[in-house]
């Protein structure tokens, strides 16, 4: 019986030949072991251990509760480095890594219960690291001559290396389902690098691309366990370098070699293998990525166990990094064309909306959208210089991609180191990352972004130029990601500059043809009203002079009559007295309206001096009444009076403001029919009063309302011309109101429809009784002296005259000569016509002014001569005045009164 049944030692010339374990097992001390020395073992047992010691298979046995070890030459490659310790010992002791897994399979075993299937996975730890093996696996019973299972027989088959190809080819299928069926990069990329993390069983996968500037690797992708572990968003967190995806030997990489650790901790090429430690990183490979020769990306591994990796996987991985990048290469290739197509149609997209807009004001926001859309930025923006009215420079600005809100409370864009250089037509500028750029945050106060900008990493801007070489604005544009804008965005952008330049100048050029077009239209425009109104005043005024010589006509012909009568000899005393009373009611009359037409003539020629105090309103609104209640009770109408219970205060002339009610007063009862009605209220605001004067009369038409208040406008009269006047009383009363800084307006709704009449003043802050100042037209002047200087003698006495009316001392000279030799030192104001006898009044203002005694005099040119060089030379002569004959003499005593006043 061979052995264990059999104790001797082996026969060499036996013809069966004895196993190496056999071996082993015979030399094996089993008495220090809990199954004890050979020769007491149970039956059961021998039977057992020379069944797996005949077994051609892997196979293994586990007796008794201790677990003791038993194993065939065939087990011994499963075992790998455990199988010195593992003969005699505890199974438990042999694989603790996988006894959570195999230890319910043997007490099932034990319990009777036999267990087997295919494909188990498992990671031992044969050789000093974790690796995942496959097996089919049976495990069945062993039973003691007392019936009871004592012992585990183990039956393996290693599947691993058929399992690893069978995943390399699952592998390969899937990847290359993934590289047929993405067609964006991004999407390519993040299903490779998850299809690879799947694969090393919890290793970080991941995918960099070297930046060729500084060498450093750009992470895009990084998986592990089925989930991406870099941040979103934060493209900081993603640059490394090289030396750390492959331990240090990025010459290696680069010399197209793959770099592979299987344990970082006990690899001497590794310089500092703490530095991978601590970052969770005991094994891995990096595989590099070639295009033209030159490395620019790599797809690496790493675990954070030590791990052995084949050759199987060394040139499956070098493969699918191959056939990535080459999927990669052609996709952004495509994306390339496909980015470039749209490119094209979008300039030409752009060029068309540029040459078919001519508004500048919608051209430039399209600019700002179409170059916006055109660069792929985020938001853009377009300031550019505009002019207004006067042609005065301005800076403006549109926007895309972000509301005017997010610019508004920024300001404008100053001078800085990344601004400047575009407002002064520089090359276009671009910045990866603006927050990086030296030429960033040099200038206070922000030293940067201000608060609230928005997000910019990528920075672009273009000068806009003009063909005549100004600097029409910048195009800027930003986006929140670095890298955004490259070499092709900075030329597309220069070219749309020059296109949009083009633009503007046409739409400028437009502009200012409709400019030039519309100033055409308002001087003629302006022109046909000035000749419209000018023949309305005419028309008035002919109307005027036939209404004046029908008015002085109707007394006089009674007059005639009256004194005809006088001279008959046989006239009684009766009819004499008769006759005297009708000369005197028609001389009466005629003599009203004379003094209208003085009245008239004395206010608007600012000729009428207030005497000014603070007024109760409610008085002077009494006192107009009482003059202009026998008119009304003349009439037949009804007046109504509405006044406030405190008295109203008013700054004014009393006589004026009782007359400007009269006038309104006496225009209702006139214009109102027999029996009408009349309401006369004074109503308070917080600063202002109003007094209405309202009938319900006539009424005024739509078309005449507007020039009520002009002189000698009137309604149309009715044959009879039985309600009289010249048509001045309203024109008098509003030339009253604004001497006291009011106004008057007047509504009506229509003819028959009666009239409103409203006079605003403002409130007085003083007491009532109160006198303020008395003056010419609106303002006192204190007594000046004068001296005027006019070789037409007529003209300057007669001007000498008025000013004398007014207080003024006033001297008259006729030439130059006279003036130097005789002027008085006291003289405030020099009044010097410009073209004397002897010397032009430029001339000699100019050597007046050198005398000190003049030198704060005020010079006033009277001329014939109004043109802006007329004005242009009085002013260089030192004249402060210029004014044209006739001489308007309230533009006089303005300048007189402000003389007298400073």
């Amino acid at each position: 019986m061979p052995w264990p049944f059999d104790l001797a030692v082996p026969d060499p010339a036996s013809v069966r030949p004895v196993s190496d374990m056999e071996l082993q097992m015979r030399s094996h001390p089993w008495e220090s072991t809990a199954v004890g020395p050979v020769a007491q073992w149970p039956f059961s047992l021998k039977l057992a251990v020379r069944t797996l010691l005949d077994c051609q298979l892997p196979m293994y046995l586990a007796w008794g509760d201790t677990y003791t070890q038993f194993f065939n030459d065939a087990y011994l490659p499963i075992l790998g480095d455990k199988w010195t310790r593992a003969l005699g010992g505890d199974a438990r002791h042999t694989w603790p890594e996988i006894w959570p897994t195999i230890g319910p399979m043997w007490a099932a075993a034990k319990a009777g219960q036999p267990v087997g299937s295919d494909g188990l996975a498992l990671t031992i730890e044969r050789f000093g690291y974790a690796e995942t093996c496959y097996f089919n696996y049976s495990y069945s019973p062993v039973y003691d001559e007392a019936r009871k299972a004592e012992g585990v027989l183990v039956t393996f088959v290693e599947t691993t290396l058929a399992m690893q190809a069978e995943r390399r080819q699952g592998f390969r299928l899937e990847l290359a389902d993934i590289l047929r069926r993405e067609t964006g990069a991004q999407d390519l990329l993040r299903g490779a690098a998850r299809l690879v993390a799947a694969y090393a069983d919890g290793a970080s996968a991941i995918y960099a691309e070297i930046d060729p500037a500084t060498g450093s690797a750009l992470i895009r992708e990084e998986w592990s366990a089925g989930q991406a572990s870099i941040e979103p968003g934060r493209p900081e967190n993603r640059v490394v370098p090289l030396e750390t995806l492959c331990f240090g030997q990025a010459a290696d990489l680069r010399a197209g070699a793959t770099v592979w650790s299987a344990q970082v901790a006990a690899d001497t090429r590794i310089a500092d293998p703490g530095a991978w430690l601590a970052q969770g990183i005991a094994s891995g490979i990096a595989v590099p990525m070639f295009d033209d020769g030159r490395l620019v990306a790599v797809m690496a591994l790493h675990d954070s166990a030590p791990r052995r990796w084949d050759e199987a996987e060394l040139r499956m991985l070098e493969d699918a990094a191959r056939r990535i990048w080459e999927a990669l290469r052609r996709i952004r290739a495509e994306d390339a064309l496909r980015a470039e197509t749209r490119v094209l149609a979008l300039m030409r997209e752009a060029s068309n909306t540029l040459a078919s807009t001519l508004d500048l004001e919608v051209l430039v926001q399209k600019i700002t959208d179409a170059a916006t859309q055109l660069v792929g930025a985020e938001f853009g923006s377009f300031f550019y210089n505009g002019e207004d009215e006067n042609g005065d420079a301005y800076l403006l600005y549109t926007l895309s991609g972000a509301p005017r809100e997010a610019f508004e409370h920024l300001g404008k864009p100053r001078a800085t180191a990344v601004f400047g250089p575009t407002f002064h037509g520089s090359a276009p500028v671009r910045s990866d990352d603006i927050m990086r750029d030296p030429r960033y945050g040099k200038m206070g106060p922000h030293h940067g972004m201000p608060a609230g900008h928005l997000p910019v990493r990528s920075y672009l801007a273009a000068s806009v130029v003009s063909r005549s070489g100004e600097v029409i604005g910048g195009l800027f544009f930003g986006h929140s990601q670095p890298r955004m804008f490259d070499a092709r965005t900075e030329e597309l952008i220069g070219a749309f500059a020059v296109q949009a330049a083009i633009a503007i100048d046409n739409a400028r050029l437009v502009e200012i043809a409709q400019r030039a077009a519309q100033e055409r239209e308002q001087i003629l425009s302006s022109e046909r009203a000035a000749r419209a109104e000018a023949e309305r005043h005419n028309k008035m005024k002919d109307e005027f002079l036939a209404m004046l010589a029908h008015e002085l006509r109707n007394p006089l012909a009674p007059i005639t009559s009256a004194a005809q009568l006088l001279r008959l000899p046989e006239v009684s005393e009766g009819l004499r007295l008769k006759a005297s009373n009708i000369i005197s009611r028609q001389v009466r009359h005629m003599t009203e309206l004379v003094d209208d037409l003085l009245d008239v003539s004395r206010v608007t020629r600012g000729l009428v001096k207030l005497e000014n105090e603070i007024l109760d309103l409610n008085k002077v609104a009494i006192a107009a009444v009482e003059q202009a209640r026998p008119h009304i009770e003349e009439r037949g109408h009804t007046l109504a009076v509405d006044l406030p219970a405190q008295p109203v205060p008013v700054e004014g002339d009393r006589t004026r403001l009782i007359q400007v009610l009269v006038n309104l007063l006496n225009n209702s009862a006139k214009y109102t029919p027999p029996g009408g009605r009349i309401a006369l209220t004074v109503a308070t605001g917080d600063t202002s009063v109003s007094a209405a004067v309202r009938d319900n009369g006539s009424g005024i038409d739509a078309q005449l309302l507007p020039h009520v208040f002009d002189l000698f406008t009137q309604a149309d009269r009715t044959p009879d011309r039985s309600q009289g006047g010249l048509g001045i009383g309203l024109a008098l009363v509003k030339s009253i109101v604004r001497m006291h800084k009011g106004q008057v307006a007047a509504h009506s709704d229509g003819p028959q429809h009666g009239t409103t009449m409203t006079v605003t003043l403002p409130l007085a802050d003083a007491e009532v009784g109160q006198v303020i100042r008395s003056g010419e037209g609106s303002d006192e002047t204190r007594p000046l002296t004068v001296t005027i200087v006019d070789d037409n003698a007529d003209a300057g006495h007669s001007l000498a005259v008025l000013l004398r009316a007014h207080g003024h001392t006033v001297l008259v000279h006729e030439d130059a000569a006279s003036t130097l030799a005789s002027s008085d030192e006291s003289t405030q104001v020099f009044i010097l016509d410009i073209g004397l006898p002897d010397m032009t009044g430029y001339e000699l203002a100019r050597r007046l002014r050198r005398k000190p005694a003049h030198a704060g005099a005020v010079f006033v040119a009277l001329t014939g001569y109004g043109q802006q060089r007329d004005r242009e030379l009085s002013q260089q002569a030192g004249f402060d005045y210029h004014l044209v004959k006739p001489v308007e003499i309230g533009k006089l005593t303005q300048i007189l009164g402000s003389v007298g006043e400073g």
